[in-house]
């Protein structure tokens, strides 16, 4: 559909009076019609969607038809940029700008061919990093056609997690997400070798499971191992006011095959909210939750791990999350991390919010901002919050990758 559309568009400029005018997707506004989202009213300009939200929120709709979303990346002028990742196939993604008119936004496509994007962050130097499968790119944002300048590559794109996330620490460095090959070393555990070495998958290079940090010297980016046992990092966030480095862990699937008499993995192994420290190993795929022996090493020393600060429900399936750090938004949510839980069981599709203390750390309970989000035919479909960002104004950017649209959480203002 998209490239009969492409053809189409191309056409259209020949008569168009300029580019950005016509070489657009269907704007939000046209689209609604469409999309399963029921439409009550406005929200700030958008669409307002029949979502049920804590108060002093609203949810529009921004965009849909959009494939795959799943990076978002708010830019000072009001516009955005977004990955469709286009599918699990290599080299089908794109990036997309997003640029605000009445009622909606339009679509611009920038780059084809893009091998599973992900990533989207706005580098200390001004440019905008992009993460494929294999590697992080660059580009200026201000360019209209932008060009890619691989900055990190030879990264592992094979497995069951090959999707790149990273987040800039404050002193500039990148911290990458090198998500596991399997589900919990299936197929690769060798008996043979000490409790904690059986496990071929931590034994390549360069090592899976794991967070990498990269910094540049004399120009070029160099990485190490920052933190091990961590499965899948899709959801990495930097606080602020510590700097400290934080990670939502997506947790092993399908335990109660391994485990006798556990009728349901519904809710085992939880989801982690982990403190990363340079050197620190979280247990995977040894050890799981409150750092219980997995059942397929019964014999792991689990208390040679670091504990997670926060157990989250099980399969909930955190893919964003990002401090509500901005000088516009709403005061009662100041400081807290806000995290969408992107998974289809029981404990997923909703957004939530933890707050941190003083010094630094959570405190009580998520809870939640959008929540009773499973599918309701007529009003919404179920949820799968994917990628979050939050601008200046406080507004909370979420691609939904299952649904294909973009929704923007907006504080309500008083007019």
């Amino acid at each position: 559909m998209w490239n009969l559309m492409s053809i189409h568009i191309r056409q259209l400029t020949l008569a168009c009076a300029t580019i950005l005018a016509c070489l657009v997707a269907p704007s939000a506004q046209s689209a609604a019609t469409g999309t399963p989202y029921a439409i009550n009213g406005t929200c700030e300009g958008l669409p307002r969607v029949a979502l049920k939200t804590a108060p002093g929120f609203c949810v529009g709709l921004a965009a849909t038809g959009l494939g795959m979303p799943r990076g978002v990346l708010p830019m000072p002028d009001g516009s955005a940029l977004l990955t469709d990742m286009g599918g699990w196939g290599k080299n089908k993604g794109r990036l997309l700008r997003l640029v605000r008119h009445q009622g909606g936004f339009d679509s611009i496509t920038l780059l084809n061919g893009l091998d599973r994007p992900h990533g989207l962050q706005l580098g200390p130097d001004g440019l905008v990093y992009l993460g494929e499968a294999g590697r992080i790119s660059r580009f200026n944002p201000t360019d209209a056609q932008p060009r890619l300048t691989t900055v990190i590559d030879q990264l592992p794109d094979d497995g069951r997690h090959p999707i790149k996330v990273f987040v800039f620490g404050k002193d500039g460095a990148l911290f990458v997400n090198f998500g596991s090959a399997t589900d919990n070393c299936e197929g690769r555990i060798d008996t043979s070798q000490p409790p904690l070495q059986q496990c071929k998958d931590m034994q390549t290079d360069p090592q899976r499971a794991s967070i990498w940090r990269y910094t540049q010297q004399n120009g070029q980016w160099q990485g190490k191992q920052y933190a091990a046992g961590l499965r899948n990092s899709m959801a990495l966030a930097i606080h602020q006011g510590t700097g400290a480095l934080w990670q939502a862990e997506n947790s092993r699937d399908y335990i109660n095959r391994k485990l006798p008499g556990l009728k349901s993995d519904e809710n085992l192994p939880h989801e982690e909210l982990n403190l990363i420290h340079e050197g620190s190993n979280y247990g995977w795929p040894y050890c799981y939750d409150n750092n219980m022996a997995a059942p397929e090493f019964p014999d792991a020393d689990c208390g040679l791990f670091a504990k997670p600060v926060m157990l989250l429900p099980g399969h909930a399936a955190p893919l964003g999350m990002a401090f509500y750090d901005a000088p516009g938004g709403l005061a009662a949510w100041r400081g807290s991390l806000i995290m969408g839980w992107h998974g289809y069981r029981n404990n997923g599709h909703r957004l939530v919010a933890i707050r941190f203390d003083n010094s630094g750390m959570p405190q009580g309970q998520p809870q939640e901002l959008i929540s009773d989000w499973g599918d309701a035919p007529g009003k919404h479909p179920m949820g799968a919050p994917t990628d979050i960002k939050i601008d200046k104004e406080g507004v909370i950017w979420i691609t939904e990758d299952r649904n294909g649209d973009l929704l923007i959480m907006t504080p309500v203002r008083m007019h």
